[in-house]
């Protein structure tokens, strides 16, 4: 051997020692130092007596020619401590394809700047753990190795493959020392056994920019051509490879879990938790299609808050979102699908990890685009893999598909699904609406959602129940959920409209109940009586109201009618014993009088109300309708509808003014519903301005005198032969205008009587039977009443007027037998406003001509004869009228006319007279005094 061969054999063998230097224990330690001392010694000494050749020059590696640099002496200590240097004297040795090796090394200044975490690269002493393998150091060195030298055929920036090879293992095969770094067979499928190695058995990519020529002028920056380190040396003298001297140290690919957190590009993934960003930062050879912000922020906001979400179901759905956007497979058989590998597959095809399609094309222009939305940010490279940023999302079916569920989560609606679920009913709230399952609930739906304070509220009324009362709460809690559900999307919303829920109680026979809705004046929406706190929302899959309260849910009729105010009512079925059955006859209509209905009908509402008579359970069934006709939905022409009393009446909606209108059988009259369709559990209610009475009720005139304090005038009724007005056996003619004539009798009340010197009447048969025909009138039928006196026997109005039996048109014996009324302001007593008294009579000494109206009592349903008079209905008075007879200075009222006008004519006559002479001059002419009549 000569001496240039044993020199650069002692650099060679010298170097080789001082790397072993640090696995042995401290014995060897020593003993290897002084050996490689006395080698080198021999190296230096040869160098002084001899000059090296050009060819022995030419013959150094890589490795000699690092050391031979004075600004390298850091990165050679680095490869002495990780043992790499024995690595890459064999891959030199055996490199049986001369591929030859690249490496960049840092000069010392760059190591001086360098960090890794919070330790410097550049420490004189190692570690006192026994790791002296240095594992991270290690990685980074062998990201500056190529296991390969630079083509200079390509001008424009790419990629270049290193030997770091990122393991889910500390130190992974082929990095191992000893070993010579080869690739490994390629995983027979994605998730096959890959030793650990998280690209799919190739090393990490590292990007370089090159000139025009083709040689590297920056290497390690970013897809934006920034960071990195610039070559500020370039050695090629080394037939084993060639050697760039760079000013910076490179840094490796972050982690996916670091890069999820640190990136700017897409809120989403910054906050998925630790674990499962660990988790993916060790999944193999990924791609992945990272959405930008602004394709985040294409989402509609409640879909953002729910994937930013603290809940459990937006843990797992920010993880399906990333499935969606990354793949494992790549191209090839597993390969990461860098930019490269992209445009060299025009028509790129490979399957995310969610088992989705992507698609990827080239343009013209030789951008990228993925199911047609351009990547505008290409090549972020990461330990595992690849991310390039997209201006889009890929999403299955273009949207995220949530469900009810999630936007409820969004919602901060957390007690409401809690309820649902608790009450089996998350088939409502759980559907995806691109995968409907054949047996799940029909959607969408509209979901009314009370906030969490309310539920909270109602939940807590039901702590510590019994079992028994465990169960009921179940039932009522699924009920009271079911309630706040509409089928459908409840937009185009009216007010007073009825929409359905999804609540169908067994009071409904299985129908669905419904929910009445309010708008005010100022576009306020209110269901039940509770408002819309904050603004609906609209979406594809559901619609939601936020209410600020629950939504009361129907009760029984009984019950609502106490709340709505309608006591009389309710008074009526307690007296009859008809709450029971109204509480439980399931659906079913009821016709409700209201109280001022009650107490408009007068004395009927009186004598029905005495005490539990038939009629009156025959009143109240016949205003109670089979099946739930609702106001809002009937039609604007009659619907007959059955009673319970086997009777009909008919029901319709107004096209103009939309109130509900009803009509009996009993009267032609038009009965109006003040107070629609209030929801009963059985049905629905409609409260109505008037009582009507069916003709299986029929109330006679003697049944109103009964329902009053009228006993004393019934007596000489009686005694006067008038018996005939409460049985009708006499029979009148009528007459009038129309042919319909109605019998009224004015009825004093028995206080009247005391007043009145009855014995004069009592004793007297032909002054009786007068007193009695004044009270008994003859009322025309033919015009419609004024609206609102409909329950009065006969039209009132100011300075009306109505015959009665004493006048001598109707046979009797008096001019004065016509009765007048007058309007007075209305009184407790006087709720009727009128007075009545005899017309054209004088103020009598002794005698009352007229009274005040107290009550008022119509019949109903009686027989009605063709051609004769029927009864019509009794007023209570507070006087009894006396007949009229005028003095003999009006009975001679013909008399008085005569003379006053002869006396009228007898004075215009002497005027007359006198003018005409004061006219012609005839003047008295005064003579002259005679002479002496002066004295």
């Amino acid at each position: 051997m000569d001496l240039s061969a044993k020199q650069s054999y002692a650099v060679f063998l010298g170097t080789h020692v001082w790397s072993a230097y640090y696995v042995l224990s401290p014995s060897q330690m020593r003993g290897v130092l002084c050996v490689w001392l006395s080698v080198l010694v021999t190296g230096i000494l040869g160098t002084g007596f001899a000059s090296t050749s050009k060819a022995e020059i030419q013959d150094i590696n890589l490795v000699d020619l690092i050391s031979t640099y004075p600004e390298l002496s850091a990165f050679t200590r680095h490869l002495q401590r990780t043992r790499l240097i024995p690595t890459l004297n064999r891959i030199q040795t055996y490199d049986a394809n001369s591929t030859g090796v690249t490496i960049f090394a840092p000069t010392n200044a760059a190591f001086d700047n360098a960090k890794i975490g919070h330790e410097s690269f550049w420490m004189d002493e190692l570690p006192s753990h026994s790791d002296n393998v240095q594992a991270p150091l290690r990685q980074q060195l062998l990201y500056h190795i190529l296991n390969h030298t630079v083509s200079l055929t390509e001008s424009n920036a790419t990629y270049l493959e290193t030997l770091y090879f990122p393991s889910r293992k500390r130190l992974a095969e082929p990095t191992h020392p000893g070993n010579i770094p080869q690739k490994p067979f390629t995983p027979s499928h994605p998730g096959a056994e890959d030793k650990g190695g998280l690209l799919g058995g190739s090393g990490q990519m590292l990007r370089v920019e090159r000139s025009t020529n083709g040689s590297i002028l920056h290497v390690g920056s970013d897809a934006n051509g920034s960071h990195g380190a610039n070559v500020i040396h370039v050695d090629q003298s080394s037939p084993y490879g060639d050697l760039y001297v760079i000013d910076r140290v490179l840094d490796l690919p972050p982690s996916l879990d670091v890069f999820l957190r640190e990136q700017k590009a897409c809120a989403l993934f910054q906050h998925m938790p630790s674990d499962i960003l660990h988790s993916l930062a060790l999944t193999a050879h990924l791609t992945i299609f990272l959405p930008s912000d602004r394709a985040w922020n294409r989402l509609h906001s409640l879909e953002q808050a729910y994937l930013l979400g603290p809940s459990p179901q937006a843990q797992d759905d920010r993880l399906r979102v990333f499935g969606w956007h990354a793949s494992s497979t790549g191209i090839h058989d597993g390969h990461v699908a860098y930019a490269s590998s992209l445009r060299s597959a025009p028509h790129a095809q490979f399957t995310s990890i969610l088992g989705g399609d992507i698609h990827v094309s080239r343009a013209e222009n030789n951008s990228l685009f993925v199911n047609g939305m351009p990547i505008i940010q290409e090549d972020l490279l990461t330990e595992n893999g690849v991310v390039h940023i997209l201006d889009g999302m890929l999403l299955p079916h273009g949207d995220l598909g949530m469900t009810p569920e999630q936007y409820l989560l969004a919602l901060n609606a957390t007690k409401f699904v809690s309820l649902i679920r608790q009450a089996g009913l998350e088939s409502y709230i759980s559907q995806d609406p691109h995968k409907v399952p054949p047996d799940s609930k029909s959607g969408p739906f509209t979901f009314l959602v009370p906030s969490n304070e309310a539920l909270e509220r109602w939940d807590a009324q039901f702590n510590n129940l019994s079992k028994k009362k465990a169960l009921k709460f179940g039932t009522l809690l699924r009920e009271m959920l079911l309630y706040h559900i509409l089928p459908g999307h409840q937009r185009a919303l009216h007010n007073s409209s009825l929409p359905v829920t999804e609540l169908r109680p067994s009071g409904l026979s299985g129908a669905a109940q419904r929910m009445r809705v309010h708008i005010l004046d100022n576009g306020t929406v209110l269901f039940g009586e509770n408002s819309v706190s904050r603004k609906s929302i609209f979406l594809n899959s559901t619609t939601l109201y936020l209410l600020d309260d629950m939504v009361e849910m129907p009760k029984d009729p009984v019950q609502t009618a106490s709340e709505a105010s309608l006591s009389t009512y309710v008074e009526a079925l307690y007296k009859v014993q008809m709450d029971k059955n109204v509480r439980q006859a399931p659906y079913m209509t009821y016709i409700v009088p209201s109280d001022f209905a009650f107490e408009s009908a007068g004395l009927v509402s009186k004598y029905l109300l005495s005490s539990a008579n038939t009629k009156l359970s025959h009143v109240l069934s016949s205003q109670v309708l089979n099946g739930a006709w609702y106001g809002a939905v009937l039609r604007d022409k009659w619907t007959q509808i059955s009673t319970q009393d086997g009777s009909f009446l008919w029901m319709r909606r107004d096209a103009v003014s939309s109130d509900t209108v009803v009509r009996t059988n009993s009267s032609d009259l038009d009965i109006h519903v003040t107070r629609p369709d209030l929801l009963t559990y059985t049905g629905v209610m409609h409260v109505v301005d008037r009582l009507t009475i069916p003709a299986s009720a029929p109330i006679s005139l003697y049944q109103l005198a009964q329902s009053a304090p009228t006993g004393k005038m019934v007596s000489l009724l009686h005694r006067a032969g008038f018996d005939w007005v409460w049985n009708e056996t006499h029979k009148l003619e009528a007459g009038g205008t129309c042919g319909r004539q109605k019998l009224v009798l004015l009825v004093p009340e028995d206080r009247a009587f005391a007043k009145l010197k009855s014995h004069a009447y009592e004793h007297n048969m032909e002054q009786l039977r007068a007193l009695m025909s004044l009270h008994v009138l003859v009322v025309d039928d033919c015009a419609a009443q004024q609206p609102g006196t409909e329950d009065v026997p006969m039209p009132v109005v100011d300075e009306i007027t109505h015959v009665s039996l004493l006048d001598k048109s109707m046979g009797g014996t008096s001019p004065y037998g016509t009765v007048a009324f007058r309007r007075v302001s209305p009184t407790n007593e006087n709720r009727l406003g009128y007075m009545v008294g005899i017309k054209g009579a004088r103020s009598t000494r002794g005698k009352e001509h007229s009274a005040h109206v107290l009550e008022y009592g119509r019949t109903s349903c009686m027989q009605v004869h063709a051609g004769r008079v029927t009864p019509g209905g009794i007023l209570t008075i507070d006087t009894v009228l006396e007949p009229f007879e005028s003095g003999w200075f009006f009975r001679w009222d013909w008399a008085r006319k005569v003379c006053l006008l002869g006396a009228l004519s007898l004075g215009a006559i002497s005027a007359g007279i006198y003018t005409w002479h004061w006219r012609c001059g005839y003047t008295r002419v005064q003579t002259e005094a005679l002479e002496g009549e002066e004295e």
